[in-house]
């Protein structure tokens, strides 16, 4: 593809518009390209599919549709050009809009891309370390251990005759039941260990919040709609299942609160642009660090995954798991800055 002509119009900083023109001579040569395209796909008495010639495509179809296809095909072409050529950061597939299509003339049309604006970061090293550095409230106490303990005795609860839960003794057979412990001792150790391992998690999944949360509201700019939108939409589709695991429409949810979904989007929609910002923050401190999540591991995780789930798409498998792991590893790296 030769040269293609191309002027760039910012409407915003999150879209940009691209005029492009295909000079006459390049445009034409598509002409049989489109030709041997629809011959491929239609079928005319006293033809085979495949071998309807030229000249009778064209009376058939007439010129106007062959110089849709021809269009079609250009487009197709020039796109990855226009691309590489702008280095369009786009975030979903451009609204296309021809300008000139006429025979002998110069094909015109216009790319309007939904983009990513220029997002600068906040010395997120040091917001990590101010986060990181702060004492975590892990210690288990005694309270914690017996509050464990006489939930997990409940799982084993007779009643009384007056209908009163009767929790069982705490004893090495009871122990026993939970699991291969030698004794309450060697149990209650276990409790504690687990206790201490949840807080533990919930520490650290609380600081590497507050870390994102203060790196996204270190970014000041406007974010495209459809990302915000595209958040809203996962948020809401979320809540649909949370409703319905609950033996619930959400119709007849949003009926009995008298609110509708629009009301809910209005109301998600400041939390919803703070997750867009988290995740693009996740992404470009990946990309700043130099942060990849290795292939033999990808594979590795993508394989358990579809074959504990049979009806999963890989495609969306494998990118929602790079995806995950990607941020694990950004994470560790800001835990670093401790």
């Amino acid at each position: 593809m030769t040269d293609i002509k191309t002027t760039v119009n910012n409407i915003s900083e999150a879209e940009i518009e691209i005029l492009c023109e295909v000079d006459v001579e390049t445009f034409e040569k598509e002409s049989a390209h489109a030709l041997e395209r629809i011959g491929k796909e239609v079928t005319l008495p006293g033809f085979r599919k495949g071998h309807v010639p030229s000249n009778v495509l064209e009376q058939k179809f007439g010129e106007a549709f062959i110089l849709e296809e021809m269009a079609n095909l250009t487009m197709e072409k020039v796109y990855p050009e226009i691309l590489r050529k702008h280095k369009v950061s786009a975030i979903a597939q451009p609204t296309v809009q021809v300008k000139k299509l006429a025979k002998d003339n110069p094909f015109e049309f216009s790319l309007t891309f939904q983009i990513l604006p220029e997002i600068k970061l906040p010395d997120y090293k040091k917001i990590a370390q101010g986060v990181m550095t702060e004492a975590d409230d892990t210690a288990v106490t005694e309270e914690d251990v017996e509050k464990a303990l006489v939930e997990l005795r409940k799982q084993y609860a007779t009643k009384d005759d007056a209908g009163k839960e009767v929790l069982p003794e705490l004893n090495d057979e009871l122990a026993q039941k939970f699991g291969p412990f030698a004794n309450v001792a060697e149990f209650t150790e276990k409790v504690r260990e687990s206790l201490a391992h949840e807080k533990q998690t919930r520490a650290r999944e609380k600081k590497r919040m507050q870390t994102m949360e203060k790196i996204a509201d270190g970014i000041t700019v406007t974010l495209p709609t459809l990302l915000i939108d595209g958040e809203l939409d996962r948020m809401m589709f979320r809540f649909r299942q949370d409703i319905e695991r609950m033996g619930m429409k959400l119709e007849a949810y949003l009926s009995t609160i008298k609110k509708t979904e629009e009301d809910f989007r209005k109301e998600w929609r400041v939390d919803a642009e703070k997750r867009v910002k988290i995740q693009i923050a996740l992404g470009k401190i990946a990309v700043a660090e130099k942060l990849e999540v290795p292939k033999d591991e990808l594979d590795r995780e993508v394989k358990f995954l579809t074959e504990q789930h049979k009806d999963i798409d890989p495609a969306r498998a494998y990118e929602h798991l790079e995806m995950m792991l990607l941020n694990e590893k950004v994470f560790q790296f800001l835990e670093q800055a401790k």
